[in-house]
């Protein structure tokens, strides 16, 4: 950015050609950020610059959230706005509709100024019940990425976990939607089991309180589960087991089926607190609901570089041929590999916790690679002063 503004210090002509590069890509991390945003695309001199704005991320901290009002500024000077990016970073009013003060937009409102031409969006709703904005996701035909969380802090807290059911009224139809991240309950998430997402790829499930044995989870992957390759699970292990035991009188166990659901899943990416199964004491699942696939070709695992026992268990354990046989790929979806590679760590316990984990891949036949997705191979080993053989020196 700074290299930006001082191309556009040079002269007039210069400042013309830089303006495009200059609002291309605008950040918003600070309330007067927008306010001053806004401001400068109501002015005489600034008024049009909003067109060259493509993209538009707003992420503030907790006390500096931004006005509504001046977003809406920002969004209606914007009609080519290709990516649209909130992160809990809008003001509520906290005042009753009737008082003064209150705000002249919500945050909800802005939905309606976001142009139909959008590509990628990450939306907050901030109602009691996201519902009133999903009939207008309909309109945004050209969206590859959409990403939904629900927030709500000005309701109680059983608002905020639990909104009132909901009944699908209309089917909206999203022909390029490749991806979905969502943190939506399990009541609207069945929602989106009545839309039509012939595209859609990639799913990734990362709300705190989602309940994997609600009706809203089998009719989501029933209707859209053939048609993902890619699966990243946001939960713990020990708390879907919570859930599974606390909860017994659920009709359907999820567990035994999430394989079937899924039948064309290539790719899994979970969490490595890992817990252990008193059904199947002999091995630990990489998740408890996903025991075996039969295509699974990568799997992905956070948090892998505390370096106990119970770790490298489970990465054995998710390389037995049995469970996983198309497996090809192991990767480190933290920094952990990433800085035994560079030498950064200096850690030699966790150093040779990754050296058990590439033999046991290596002894399978399986590639394990950094969060770069780049191969961890014999020569790495030898450069960092691991010149002990091992039979995985091939891979």
């Amino acid at each position: 950015m700074d290299q930006k503004l001082s191309l556009c210090r040079v002269s007039r002509q210069w400042r013309e050609w830089a303006t495009e590069f200059l609002y291309e890509f605008v950040w918003v991390n600070r309330a007067g950020h927008a306010r001053l945003l806004a401001r400068t695309l109501e002015t005489p001199e600034g008024k049009g610059h909003g067109r060259w704005i493509r993209r538009l991320h707003i992420e503030t901290m907790t006390l500096d959230k931004c006005n509504p009002s001046h977003l809406r500024i920002i969004l209606d000077a914007s009609p080519d706005l290709a990516i649209y990016s909130d992160h809990r970073s809008i003001r509520l009013t906290v005042f009753s509709v009737n008082s003064p003060l209150e705000e002249t937009c919500t945050p909800d409102d802005l939905f309606q100024s976001l142009p139909t031409n959008l590509r990628r969006l990450s939306w907050t709703s901030y109602e009691a019940s996201p519902t009133p904005t999903i009939p207008l996701f309909s309109v945004l035909h050209n969206l590859t990425f959409l990403e939904l969380h629900f927030y709500a802090p000005m309701r109680s807290s059983f608002a905020i976990s639990s909104p009132p059911p909901v009944t699908p009224t209309q089917t909206f139809y999203l022909p390029q939607l490749q991806t979905l991240k969502t943190s939506l309950c399990s009541n609207t998430f069945e929602l989106l089991s009545t839309w039509i997402l012939p595209a859609l790829c990639n799913l990734s499930l990362i709300s705190p309180d989602f309940s994997y044995s609600s009706p809203g989870f089998l009719a989501f992957f029933s209707a859209h589960g053939a048609k993902i390759n890619q699966l990243e699970l946001g939960h713990s292990s020990s708390n879907i087991l919570e859930e599974h035991y606390i909860t017994p009188t659920q009709p359907v166990s999820v567990r035994p089926i999430l394989a079937s659901l899924l039948p064309n899943m290539t790719e899994f990416i979970c969490s490595a607190d890992a817990e252990w199964n008193w059904e199947s004491p002999d091995w630990i699942a990489p998740h408890v609901l996903l025991p075996s696939h039969p295509r699974l070709q990568l799997i992905g695992v956070r948090d892998i570089g505390r370096g106990n026992w119970l770790l490298i268990e489970q990465m054995r354990s998710l390389l037995r041929r049995d469970a996983f046989p198309s497996l090809r790929y192991v990767r480190d979806m933290g920094p952990g590999l990433l800085k035994v590679r560079s030498g950064l760590e200096p850690d030699i316990d966790l150093m040779l916790f990754w050296r058990a984990v590439w033999d046991s891949c290596g002894g399978r036949g399986v590639w394990l690679e950094d969060l770069e997705g780049i191969n961890f191979v014999a020569r790495d080993w030898k450069r960092l002063g691991f010149n002990v053989p091992s039979p995985s020196d091939a891979v």
